[in-house]
């Protein structure tokens, strides 16, 4: 999408305005501070969404700054359409020593290298997918973490590619990077380089913490929200599910669904709302979708097949979720 115009006070300045007219407009909700000294009108903000007025404050600091920011953690997973839970409360930049900048209510900075494992998407320098992927899933816990992996591991869809990444030494493109993605972005990684890039890390227990993510984690995986549910299933002692299991209907087509637990005969399935908004769909408008979601399980129910579904609100509940999976007839340890 085309980003909206940032107004810099910088730019008024210039033009020999008193910059304090724009902190005057804001007060007045006209116009919406982005970033420090860097405004849009009201109109055009409440137009976005939150990750849209996300992606626009990370450029509005990115044009601020003397020298090119690398983005990393939270901002870079964005870019690369890593199954990151919410939008970020700060943008994540990577700094080489701890005195070059402490973090503050806007920006996080974390230490590191700023030459290596560096690309660019856009006007923007950030950390390649290994190494976004790595400190992600070093920090969050177990089932955010298998979101993050699942994410890396997935095999990208062409049509879903709306981000191209280049190396670090190429001139910025024309091309405006998308903050809001319908899959992950660039080549999957493989199991190998993670566990590689898992043995480089400097404690026993990093290295345990990390490989417990890595050797559960799936490609197979449709969603953040599938992958948190089975990293709960683990975690809440439940048989583990075959991803993906694959069923023809009356008509002779196929069609998947999200988990099955043969011994069991039951099916799962995660029902997040953007499952029926998602762009990659094709035509159809919500209600039609929802209609042929029904009818997809009921095809498959006449074939013995028993359902369980949840939403995110289901699952954010360790006991509610428990309760339905017992339910439906799994058995918990």
């Amino acid at each position: 999408m085309k980003y909206p115009r940032l107004i810099r006070a910088a730019d008024v300045r210039r033009l020999g305005q008193d910059p304090a007219t724009l902190a005057r407009w804001c007060r007045q909700g006209e116009l919406e501070r982005v970033y420090h000294g860097s405004y849009v009108t009201a109109v055009e903000w409440q137009q976005l969404s939150r990750v849209e007025q996300y992606g626009l404050g990370v450029s509005a600091f990115n044009e601020a700054v003397t020298r090119p920011a690398v983005l990393c953690h939270a901002s870079a997973a964005l870019l690369w359409g890593l199954w990151i839970v919410g939008v970020p409360g700060r943008t994540h930049v990577v700094t080489e020593t701890r005195t070059s900048g402490r973090s503050t209510k806007n920006i996080a900075r974390h230490v590191g290298s700023l030459s290596e494992s560096i690309v660019r998407c856009g006007p923007f320098l950030l950390t390649d997918k290994l190494r976004t992927t790595m400190a992600l899933i070093s920090e969050l816990a177990f089932p955010y973490a298998v979101a993050i992996c699942d994410s890396a591991l997935r095999q990208p869809v062409a049509r879903q590619q709306v981000n191209a990444f280049r190396p670090i030494g190429t001139l910025p493109g024309a091309e405006e990077p998308s903050w809001t993605t319908d899959g992950p972005q660039g080549p999957a990684l493989s199991v190998d380089e993670l566990r590689l890039a898992a043995a480089k890390l400097p404690t026993r227990a990093a290295r345990n913490r990390v490989n417990a993510v890595i050797n559960f984690a799936s490609g197979l995986s449709g969603s953040a929200g599938e992958s948190i549910s089975r990293a709960k299933m683990y975690e809440l002692g439940f048989p583990a599910p075959v991803l993906q299991k694959e069923f023809t209907l009356l008509t002779g087509k196929s069609a998947n669904v999200d988990f099955w637990f043969e011994e069991q005969n039951v099916a799962g399935e995660f029902d997040g709302k953007g499952k029926y908004l998602r762009g990659d769909w094709s035509g159809g408008s919500m209600e039609e979708r929802v209609w042929a979601e029904k009818c997809r399980e009921d095809d498959i129910r006449s074939q013995g097949v028993r359902f369980v579904r949840w939403t995110w609100r289901d699952m954010s509940d360790r006991g509610t979720f428990a309760a339905l999976l017992r339910r439906a007839g799994l058995p918990q340890r």
